[in-house]
């Protein structure tokens, strides 16, 4: 398959230096507490049934790391690498790998055409790269990843720190950047036994890092609208830890709709609510002065429980479904009426709540 150049995709765009994008590169200094940093992208085929395909990277610099794909049915497939001293990455934009044993592996970013030959288990990860391979010990057959990405929007318009000035001072706990809300990927993914080939495939990236997780939180993406393509939607929430105190707080944004290609609603300019099950319904809304969106998000399977970082190590404490339900209404005031200016539905939202959510969660910010 060929690929496409590894420039931006035409259009507005507004992520074509990565090497710039805020929180791009490793956070890691050399500190002897406790520290994590995790990497999420995705990438999600066209198709029915439709098919959506997560990549998780971690990287404990005392303990060592991990790499996590969530694929079809939801079934997940996992790794650890005990050696942090095969992690590598950049301190300045986003390049990051580690390889695992055996194989020769490599400390740094290596040539796309031999990493299978060298690397018997790891992964690869750059703005414009994504590749891997994991061994399966149940199966034949690892499960192998390769494509390249086409970045068209970063966070922001220009790109900018997700959670604001603030995410530069270790005030916040974690950390939380979107790299990419939305791009395009062309490659494959070999799954159980199975290829799956894909161009300019709708594709999101996002980091965190810290010293702690959240104690609960909640997660909605979606840039798969059959109607709107290009439309980019995250939203998350979380009880984070502030200095020595617990905070809730939550952010919605919204690339790629019309002659407003970038709208966002966080505190101190909006008003967040929520109202999250322990699994099953997410219910959103943002309201600024200018601008009201409603998320609402759903799905009937049971999801899969994903490894995140806590205080002894990865645990799995968090639930997924890349196939979840999500209906999006967005308003626009004039005076003093709220006109609908934009609804949008789709079958392949990825939704998720994490950590300690019993029961209902009914929150605001």
């Amino acid at each position: 398959m060929a690929f496409p150049p590894t420039a931006a995709c035409s259009g507005q765009n507004n992520s074509t230096d990565w090497g710039s994008l805020p929180h791009a590169g490793y956070h890691w200094d050399g500190c002897t507490e406790r520290f994590f940093e995790g990497w999420y992208s995705r990438v999600t085929l066209p198709g029915d049934p439709p098919i959506s395909f997560a990549f998780m990277y971690a990287i404990d610099p005392k303990r060592g790391g991990m790499a996590q794909v969530l694929g079809p049915e939801e079934e997940l497939h996992w790794r650890t690498f005990p050696n942090p001293r095969r992690f590598w990455a950049s301190s300045t934009h986003l390049a990051l790998g580690h390889s695992g044993i055996p194989g020769p592996g490599c400390r740094g970013l290596q040539d796309p055409f031999t990493f299978f030959q060298r690397t018997a288990s790891g992964y690869q990860y750059t703005a414009h790269l994504n590749q891997g391979i994991l061994p399966d010990p149940l199966g034949s057959e690892p499960i192998r990843w390769l494509y390249r990405i086409q970045p068209r929007f970063a966070y922001g318009i220009p790109p900018r720190a997700t959670m604001g000035a603030w995410s530069y001072l270790p005030i916040f706990e974690p950390g939380w950047q979107i790299l990419m809300s939305h791009g395009l990927a062309t490659g494959w993914v070999e799954w159980r036994g199975r290829r799956y080939a894909f161009q300019q495939a709708p594709a999101y990236a996002e980091k965190n890092w810290g010293q702690s997780f959240p104690r609960r939180w909640f997660w909605i993406q979606c840039n798969a609208f059959p109607q709107h393509p290009g439309l980019s939607l995250t939203c998350a929430g979380a009880e984070r830890q502030v200095l020595t105190r617990p905070e809730e707080v939550a952010l919605i944004s919204l690339h790629g709709w019309g002659s407003q290609p970038f709208l966002e609603w966080r505190p101190g300019s909006a008003r967040l609510t929520w109202q999250v099950d322990p699994w099953g319904f997410w219910r959103i809304r943002g309201e600024s002065a200018l601008w009201c969106i409603r998320l609402e998000g759903h799905t009937g399977r049971p999801g899969q429980t994903v490894f995140t970082p806590g205080p002894e190590g990865m645990q799995r404490n968090c639930r997924d479904t890349l196939s979840g339900h999500l209906h999006l209404q967005l308003w626009q005031r004039n005076g003093q009426v709220w006109t609908p200016v934009l609804t949008a539905t789709s079958s392949q939202a990825g939704l998720e709540v994490g950590g300690e959510v019993p029961r209902p969660w009914q929150g605001q910010c």
